[in-house]
C-alpha cells in the first residue's frame, strides 16, 4: 500500500520573555530540566480541554546532551473515547455500528508536534489538531507547571523568526505580482482558529471549491476514493497583480501590497507565496517569516507521520538557516 503524501510546514520561532522576567537559563535548558523531573510519558501528560491528553511521546536519544539541539515529539489524543466502527465483513443485513475503545492505557491519537530546540530558538512542525505553534506553547507552559519550574519560566511566548531585510525590501519596493501555489491535498482543512477573514482563508476556500467541483465530475465511488487519496497530485496556481503598469490607481497598488504582507505572515502550511517586487526582486513567503514547506509520507496503513523523517527535515532546515546566516540572529 502506497504511503499517502503529507505536506507540512516547519516554523522557526523564538521563545521570548519580558526583559525583566527572563529566566537565567535558556529555553532548551528549562525543557531539559522539566523532562528530567518528569522522566516518563505519563509523567508529562496534561489534559487540555481542546486537545485531550497531551504528553511528550518521544525524546531523541541525545535529548539530555546540552551540546546538541533538543528534539522531542509531542502527542495529543482522546483517552477512553469509544469510536463507532463499520462492520466491513458483517454477514447480516444490518450493521450495529459497535463502538470500540482504545486498548487499555492507550488513547486515540489525534495530533502530533515535532520540535527541535536550540537555546531559545525552536523549529516546530505540527500535524492534526495540534494546529500551529500556539498550541505547542500552551502545552509547554503546562509542562513547566507540572515540573514545578518557577512561574517566570512559564511566562514565555513564541514569536516567529523574521528576516527583517526581506521584510524591508518588500515594504520599500512594493508588489509587481503575487503568485500563490499549492495543492488540493489540504484544501478541506480548517485554518487555525477558523475566524480570520484574510487572503489566506480566501485562498483555501477557493481551492476547496475547485476540489468539490472536481469530485462532482467523478461519479464512480471507487474512482472517487482513488481521487481522494491523490489530491496532493493536483497543483493550483494563481497570480494576483495590479493591472495598468505605472498608471495603476494608488489604492489598487496599496491593496495588493497589503495582501502580500498578509500572505507572508499567514500563508497556509500547504501553500507557498512568491512575490516579485516592482524593482524586480523575488521574495518567497518562507524568506520573510522563516518557514519551510516539506513533503512527507504517512506511515503504511496509518495516519501518522514518521518521527525520524520529521526530525531529519528539522535538522536539514536548521543547517540551511545556519548556511544562510539566519539562525539565532
Amino acid at each position: 500500500m502506497a504511503r499517502r503524501p503529507a505536506y507540512k510546514k516547519i516554523h522557526y520561532v523564538r521563545a521570548v520573555y519580558n526583559p525583566n522576567t527572563k529566566p537565567p537559563d535558556s529555553f532548551s535548558s528549562l525543557i531539559r530540566q522539566a523532562l528530567r523531573i518528569l522522566p516518563t510519558v505519563v509523567d508529562t501528560k496534561v489534559t487540555i480541554r481542546t486537545l485531550g491528553a497531551v504528553g511528550v511521546r518521544q525524546r531523541h536519544h541525545e535529548w539530555n546532551s546540552p551540546d546538541q539541539p533538543l528534539m522531542i515529539a509531542i502527542g495529543a489524543g482522546a483517552p477512553g473515547e469509544s469510536i463507532g466502527t463499520f462492520g466491513a465483513d458483517a454477514t447480516a443485513d444490518q450493521d450495529e455500528d459497535a463502538p470500540e475503545s482504545p486498548p487499555e492505557n492507550r488513547a486515540f491519537k489525534l495530533a502530533d508536534a515535532y520540535l527541535m530546540i536550540d537555546e531559545d530558538d525552536l523549529l516546530v512542525c505540527t500535524d492534526g489538531s495540534l494546529r500551529g505553534y500556539g498550541s505547542v506553547a500552551k502545552y509547554l507552559r503546562s509542562l513547566f507547571d507540572l515540573a514545578k519550574l518557577p512561574p517566570e519560566a512559564q511566562a514565555f511566548d513564541f514569536e516567529p523568526a523574521s528576516n527583517e531585510d526581506k521584510r524591508r525590501t518588500l515594504a520599500q519596493e512594493g508588489v509587481k505580482n503575487l503568485t500563490l501555489k499549492g495543492t488540493l491535498y489540504a484544501a478541506t482543512n480548517e485554518l487555525e482558529g477558523g475566524h480570520r477573514r484574510g487572503l489566506s482563508e480566501l485562498w483555501r476556500g477557493f481551492r476547496r471549491g475547485v476540489q468539490d467541483y472536481l469530485a462532482e465530475e467523478v461519479t464512480d465511488e471507487a474512482e472517487r476514493q482513488i481521487l481522494a487519496a491523490h489530491w496532493g497530485d493536483v497543483n493550483v496556481t494563481t497570480i494576483l497583480s495590479p493591472a495598468g503598469g505605472r498608471a495603476v490607481t494608488p489604492v489598487v497598488r496599496s491593496s495588493v501590497d497589503d495582501a502580500a504582507m498578509d500572505m507572508v505572515d499567514e500563508v497556509p502550511d500547504d501553500s507557498e507565496v512568491i512575490i516579485r517586487t516592482r524593482s524586480g526582486n523575488t521574495i518567497k513567503s518562507g524568506e520573510v517569516i522563516l518557514t519551510k514547506q516539506i513533503a512527507l509520507r504517512r506511515k503504511e496503513r496509518q495516519n501518522d507521520l514518521d518521527t525520524f523523517e520529521v526530525w531529519k527535515e528539522l535538522r536539514t532546515f536548521r543547517s540551511d538557516l545556519i548556511q544562510r546566516g539566519a539562525w539565532q540572529r
